[in-house]
């Protein structure tokens, strides 16, 4: 600055602009002490959210912004990507595939580098949209056509519906249930749970009585229910809407049906949840709901999720499907950080290898980077358990199988591991 102070006065301003912009740029590419100035010039990074905020399923949002809340706190605790901040952006898609496609255009005016969600109902509507805008996805649910996906651009950090329906069918059998019947609305979400559900059940020895198709809206279901029952069945396995569950379990309990177990898909498993309350006073004994996660020790992984959610959120009482949205941040932090780019392009590739072994298993942002620093190869396994992609992108994971307490707080009934479903996976070929 001495320089410019002999400068003749009307190039003074013009000179200090310019060493301005130098200092600035010479910040962006890292030069020593100026790390500082350029974090703080930095962008943030934004990551969407794809959820429904209304509609039928409006729960679901909840369950996705919590998580990504917990996600975005835990990288920029750490410092952020490569001195970016992190936040977020949502749209809603009402669970209904005719509001995904503007409510997707609608997202990529953020701009975002990651979108997480939607969830199932919606995730075929929008599925070719995400290469072409550059955005990598990490989707959320289950969805059994996704099996075998292939979308470079789309992962998926939860099992699914195919193994939470072996998962229900191999816990049912644990408690001596060998008699069921299917109750499940038309939706092909519900309605992908049924093939592999009856070729675990059959391989396990169980024996399905019926198998019952709800139309959603409807007034009563007492028709449903008595067909069902007829055979006098030992378990009730269930899929529907929460507005469909409301009824049918109003119905259910005037004619005396929910005095026996009913086993039900993940949307049912929400603490203090819609559908545990309407299923009634019998729901802390007789209701029981498949959670894809298996809690990974891996780093106390599993235990500093809970610590951030519980800064987050002030509470440990951990709503569905969080831990799921929370390790597709991390992941795609821990990615763009090895590939040293934000660029969707670039570090799409390295999703694979900061999540997948072999390399040091790691279960928190901060010792991840750590190791990444050190030029180690990472294996990351997150709050969820394994987050290792196959080659559709997806993860094969255990299940929760989640109860309720007299306050409708969960409880653990039993955990269903992937060597758990591996062994009826053998028994069905």
């Amino acid at each position: 600055m001495n320089i410019i102070k002999r400068l003749p006065l009307h190039r003074r301003g013009a000179a200090f602009t310019l060493a301005f912009v130098t200092l600035v740029s010479m910040a962006g590419v890292g030069i020593s002490g100026g790390s500082a100035i350029a974090a703080a010039k930095l962008k943030p990074l934004v990551v969407g959210g794809m959820f429904p905020f209304t509609g039928t399923k409006s729960l679901l949002s909840q369950w996705g912004t919590h998580g990504v809340k917990v996600g975005i706190y835990e990288v920029n605790q750490a410092g952020g990507v490569l001195g970016h901040k992190l936040v977020s952006s949502y749209v809603d898609d009402a669970a209904d595939s005719v509001d995904a496609l503007p409510a997707f255009r609608k997202l990529e005016l953020s701009h975002p580098t990651v979108i997480i969600g939607p969830f199932s109902p919606t995730i075929e509507a929008v599925i070719n949209q995400f290469k072409p805008n550059n955005v990598v996805d990490f989707m959320v649910g289950g969805l059994t056509t996704l099996d075998n996906m292939n979308y470079t651009n789309v992962f998926r950090t939860s099992s699914s519906d195919s193994n939470e329906a072996i998962a229900m069918a191999f816990y049912a059998i644990s408690k001596g249930y060998t008699t069921a019947s299917m109750i499940f609305d038309n939706s092909s979400n519900s309605q992908g749970f049924i093939p592999p559900l009856e070729a675990a059940f059959k391989a396990l020895g169980g024996t399905i009585q019926q198998n019952i198709t709800l139309t959603p809206g409807q007034s009563s279901y007492s028709t449903e229910l008595t067909q069902a029952f007829a055979a006098k069945p030992q378990v009730i396995f269930d899929s529907m809407d929460s507005q469909t569950a409301a009824t049918l379990f109003s119905d259910g309990q005037q004619l005396g049906y929910m005095n026996i177990p009913w086993i039900g898909d993940d949307l049912q498993s929400a603490p203090k949840g819609s559908y545990a309350q309407a299923f009634g006073p019998t729901a802390s004994t007789e209701l029981t709901a498949a959670l894809p996660a298996s809690p990974s020790t891996a780093d106390d992984a599993y235990n500093h999720f809970l610590a951030d959610y519980q800064s987050v959120w002030r509470t440990t009482t951990i709503l569905p499907t969080s831990f799921n949205e929370y390790d597709s941040i991390v992941i795609s932090a821990l990615a763009m950080t090895l590939a040293k780019s934000t660029n969707p392009k670039v570090w799409v590739k390295d999703i694979i290898k900061v999540s997948n072994p072999p390399g040091t298993v790691c279960g928190t942002y901060r010792s991840c980077l750590t190791l990444i620093k050190k030029h180690k190869k990472i294996n990351y396994n997150g709050a969820a358990g394994n987050d290792d992609f196959n080659k559709f992108h997806n993860v094969f994971s255990g299940f929760e199988m989640l109860g309720f307490d007299s306050s409708l707080n969960n409880v653990t009934r039993a955990i269903v591991t992937p060597a758990n479903l591996a062994t009826v996976v053998a028994k069905e070929s």
